[in-house]
């Protein structure tokens, strides 16, 4: 289960642009780095984000350095993701051809799925001369589509899904334990395992070794739930807001904070640094009259469903690009 594969009948039922800064000189080509390398998942990308393409669909960017999986006929990687965002306020360029460099995949995990995780993404910016002792700052946004223990049937967002459309029994309390993940299990120690000591090695390691001058900067989900009292759950379709009744949702908001709290705790265990897209996304909920949130073919935005908008990406990577300079990362 992913961010980029819900079923779309479930997101149905649940549920501005960046404009990047002139290209600076190539990136450097003999291992030195580039000065930002973005790492994550599709909440870091703007899946196919910013008109045109097949279908009407828009195209993803150029992104000539990745030849093997996950590549550019796979990664849908947009130039109004938050990462584009952040790096144009920087004034780096465009990725892979300025001063920072893109690797983030819709599907991505920290390391469970074969050829789409966290190793491969720090492989291919290392093989590809981004990753390196130029580096300044790297940020990884990934965890939503993980595993966090042996026997999981689903992941935190498709759990959330099915949780929210259930009228019958609501989403109070984990009511198919086979079926929904385990809040519980979601933990900073379950993840800073799994960064350093998993089935992909120690990836946090891995960067420092071949960055080590690059801060490291776990990022958060927004929370896309609206606040607990709020009686329905939403989404677009084809940019029509459509309810659904649900006014149980203990079990959800558990489940968003559980996540939220697993990737601070596990950046304070590794001594990274945290930073959360909470703040920016708050009161733009999936419900909210000024959503960040995709529904189901929402023209002009990011074709995911319950993904970010690209005016959700514009104001986060805007926001993410002030707490750098707050951090003196140059």
């Amino acid at each position: 289960m992913n961010f980029s594969r819900i079923r779309l009948t479930a997101v149905a039922a649940l549920a501005v642009t960046g404009i990047v800064a002139a290209p600076l000189p190539s990136a450097s080509a003999d291992g030195s780095g580039v000065r930002y390398v973005a790492l994550g998942d599709s909440q870091s990308i703007a899946v196919y984000g910013g008109g045109g393409g097949p279908f009407g669909l828009p195209e993803f960017q150029q992104q000539p350095k990745t030849v093997p999986p996950p590549n550019p006929a796979v990664c849908a990687r947009t130039n109004y993701d938050w990462p584009s965002i952040l790096a144009g306020a920087w004034g780096l360029g465009a990725p892979q051809t300025g001063d920072w460099a893109d690797y983030a995949c819709q599907s991505a995990t920290t390391d469970i799925e074969p050829v789409n995780n966290l190793r491969t993404q720090i492989d291919q910016s290392i093989v590809d001369g981004m990753l390196g002792p130029a580096t300044k700052l790297v940020t990884i946004q990934i965890g939503g589509n993980d595993y966090w223990y042996a026997g999981q049937q689903s992941s935190y967002v498709y759990t959330m899904a099915i949780c929210m459309i259930d009228i019958v029994r609501g989403c109070d309390d984990r009511t198919d334990p086979n079926l929904y993940i385990d809040a519980n299990a979601i933990t900073g120690a379950n993840l800073a395992h799994r960064l350093t000591a998993g089935l992909r090695g120690d990836l946090i390691g891995s960067i420092r070794a071949a960055a080590p001058n690059a801060a490291i900067k776990l990022v958060s989900y927004p929370d896309p739930l609206p606040p607990v009292g709020v009686p329905f759950i939403c989404t677009h379709v084809v940019g029509v807001p459509i309810p659904w009744p649900q006014s149980r949702s203990a079990y959800a908001h558990k489940l968003s904070d559980a996540v939220e709290s697993a990737q601070h705790d596990a950046a304070d265990q590794l001594g990274l640094g945290f930073w959360s897209l909470r703040p920016p996304a708050s009161g733009h909920d999936v419900c909210a009259a000024d959503s960040y949130w995709t529904g189901v073919a929402d023209p002009g935005q990011p074709f995911a469903p319950f993904h970010q908008t690209l005016q959700g990406h514009a104001v986060e990577g805007t926001y993410l690009n002030g707490l750098r300079i707050a951090d003196g990362i140059a």
